[in-house]
């Protein structure tokens, strides 16, 4: 065998048999003559000619066979050494070093680096889509919107609708310890019960929680206990913040005393009132909601000096209304301020020698929610999340014992404890790759990559799921279950939307500047997986309406819905570059029109708060913009145009709300808001103006 292996001629060798070091650093043919010690370049300039460095190791074989054999030298450095982090070269020497492993020379890696840094296009060139933001908010403060963020993709969507000129971010309100303002508090009107000496008394309210108790308890006894049973009925399952046998007798003692020493308890209380007005089967004027929140302003000073459950439990109440009513960035400081709390006390932390069953139980509930509620917030903006790379040892709490049993199926904390987890991880994948998960398909298609690990842990969590958490059992369920089930899929299907549109995102921009551009086929799978999961999602906020069980006024729904359009839009805007039918859009589309037929409907109701009707009108927004791109037939979408009335329903479900016998405008005007462009409103007659007078009921 060695005397047929293929042998060059030296007389006929193009190539240099070894090449100098001068040649090499100058990447050039070393020119030397058989026999001489030097190289013509070196004769010339009169260099000395030695080879002292290694040669150059070539890799051979094809891309294919190269990524295979990547993909499981990963897997098996992975079975090692399941804590591994391989996403970069810095990482894996840490790992080597770590394990004493003799590494190859650092020259060569910071080669292999340099060469990627030579062939990685110009900054400029995709400045304008990865580009992370500041923006002044309405205070003339500077916020951080990240690339990852929902207000980056909406962006991103009106670049590609080619819908503004110029883009303005008014995405948090005024400041929440401002005096409300006369647009806001309202002109005095006759017979609604406004007047000036009632808009002063905002102004003189006594900071002690004892005067406070007293003033709550005299001015105010009559409309608590139908507002804290709202709560308790309405709002409690989907933010589990309190133990609700525990708080209910408290508030018992206090409503026969009216003394309380403790601010932190007082302000849940008035939180309570102020979230719950909303829900309630009984009207409470905007007048008493302001004089309430002026009382939380007053105590939430003493709050903040107190380290306990209660201060946790009154910042994130606190926290929840001001995220509902514009002020979303005074929401991102109370809850880093009780994730702290939370530190300080220990409640990430498994600790069951130190307290009751009860108090660690309920510890563990009240930390779960509080860590869901922030990633929630950090998915939202695109930031580093306040918990970060804490290790979450806390188990998920016992639903006996803190009283959840009749409230969510059996092990559902369980399940939903893990779906927390991974929007954690999605959060801190999309955090750490920053611009760079759009850049190329190596983040979906390495398999230790932590973009194509999430995917498979949410499928994995999917297909484990026990049969009595299933979608395709909701029908079946009691119906206090069947909007925590239904909440829990949501919620699945958002994580896998979060961590694949990048994909589709690049997948839209990619198809707008070239109709025939060929996507990697890991690009175009996870770009599909993102449109079937904002599919599943729309579908199940359109399945929690046909329950009567949509809550459009406390919790994430209108926000789903809001994600999933924006999907389905980039979806519709796939189709229309590649000059497809308009009945291909149809899927897309006609799930879009009900999503906004959904938003409409709620938009029709006065108690809708700032921050949801903001993300309402978006939605309506982007479905009238998709139909230029072709119309489907009506027969398809189950929206009729008499679907805007607002109506109290016959089902007896506590998602009702009574009819608002004044006929008033909303409460938050839209003026600036989370998403504001200066452009033409798209929607005919979908103005400033004409949302502050709209009527609850069609004539």
């Amino acid at each position: 065998m060695e005397k047929n292996k293929r042998r060059v001629p030296p007389d006929k060798r193009k190539r240099t048999e070894i090449s100098c070091d001068k040649c090499k650093s100058r990447k050039q043919k070393c020119d030397r003559v058989r026999g001489q010690s030097a190289c013509r370049y070196c004769q010339i300039n009169g260099i000395e000619c030695s080879t002292n460095h290694p040669r150059k190791q070539r890799i051979y074989g094809s891309d294919e066979t190269l990524r295979n054999r990547l993909a499981l030298l990963e897997s098996l450095v992975k079975g090692l050494v399941p804590e591994a982090n391989l996403s970069s070269n810095d990482e894996l020497v840490k790992l080597g070093k770590s394990l004493a492993i003799s590494l190859p020379n650092e020259e060569t890696v910071t080669d292999a680096e340099e060469e990627k840094k030579q062939t990685k296009p110009p900054a400029n060139a995709q400045e304008d889509e990865y580009a992370v933001s500041l923006f002044p908010d309405q205070q003339g403060q500077i916020q951080y919107i990240g690339p990852s963020s929902s207000f980056e993709l909406h962006r991103k969507l009106r670049m590609l609708l080619g819908s503004y000129v110029n883009f303005e971010f008014t995405m948090f309100g005024r400041n929440a310890a401002d005096h409300p303002s006369t647009s806001e508090a309202g002109v005095p009107q006759p017979g609604n019960g406004k007047d000036v000496r009632g808009i002063r008394e905002l102004n003189n309210v006594p900071s002690d929680c004892i005067s406070l108790s007293h003033l709550l308890r005299n001015n105010d006894v009559s409309i608590l206990d139908p507002l804290v049973d709202a709560f308790f009925d309405i709002i409690h399952s989907d933010f589990p913040v309190l133990h609700e046998a525990s708080f209910r007798e408290a508030y018992e003692i206090w409503s026969v005393t009216a003394a309380t020493t403790d601010p932190a308890w007082l302000c849940t209380l008035l939180c309570i009132l102020i979230l719950a007005r909303r829900v309630a089967p009984i009207l409470v004027s905007e007048e008493v909601e302001r004089r309430w929140w002026r009382y939380v302003q007053a105590l939430l000073p003493a709050v903040l000096f107190t380290t306990n459950l209660s201060t946790i439990q009154a910042l994130m109440l606190s926290a929840l209304h001001l995220h509902n009513t514009n002020h979303r960035d005074a929401c991102w400081n109370l809850t880093g301020t009780a994730i702290r709390v939370a530190f300080a006390i220990g409640l990430h932390r498994d600790v069951k020698h130190l307290q009751g069953p009860l108090r660690r139980e309920l510890g563990k509930q009240l930390w779960w929610t509080l860590y869901a509620f922030e990633l929630m917030q950090v998915s939202s903006y695109d930031r580093p999340s306040a918990i970060g790379d804490v290790g979450t040892p806390t188990s998920h709490p016992n639903e006996r014992i803190i009283g959840f049993a009749g409230h969510y199926p059996q092990d559902f904390m369980k399940w939903s404890q893990q779906l927390v987890l991974l929007l954690a991880s999605t959060c801190k994948a999309l955090n750490q790759a920053g611009t760079g998960i759009m850049s190329g398909e190596d983040a979906y298609r390495r398999p230790l990559s932590p973009e194509a690990g999430i995917l498979r842990d949410l499928s994995r969590w999917k297909e484990n799921l026990p049969p009595h958490l299933r979608l395709e059992v909701t029908d079946s369920l009691a119906p206090s279950s069947q909007r925590p089930v239904l909440l829990l899929h949501a919620q699945f299907n958002y994580v896998v939307v979060l961590i694949s549109k990048p994909a589709l995102l690049r997948r839209a921009m990619g198809l707008s500047k070239a109709a025939n551009e060929q996507l990697p086929q890991s690009l175009y799978t996870v770009s599909e997986t993102c449109v079937e999961s904002a599919r599943a999602l729309g579908a199940i906020l359109l399945k929690l309406e046909a329950y009567n069980q949509f809550n459009a006024l406390t919790w994430w729904d209108v926000f789903y819905t809001l994600m999933s359009a924006m999907t389905l839009v980039l979806d519709i805007l796939c189709h229309v570059s590649r000059d497809e039918r308009p009945r291909d859009l149809s899927g897309s589309q006609a799930l879009l029109r009900e999503l906004a037929g959904l938003m409409s409907r709620q938009l029709h109701n006065p108690r809708l708060p700032g921050t949801m009707r903001t993300w309402a009108v978006v939605v309506v927004e982007l479905q009238s913009m998709t139909e230029q791109f072709g119309s489907i037939p009506q027969s398809i979408v189950c929206l009729s145009e008499t679907s805007g009335d607002w109506h109290i329903s016959g089902t007896g479900s506590p998602y009702s709300f009574p009819i608002n016998p004044m006929g008033t405008s909303p409460v938050e005007p839209i003026t600036s808001n989370d998403f504001n462009l200066t452009y033409a409103p798209m929607v005919a007659g979908m103005d400033n103006k004409t949302w502050t007078t709209v009527s609850r009921n069609k004539q």
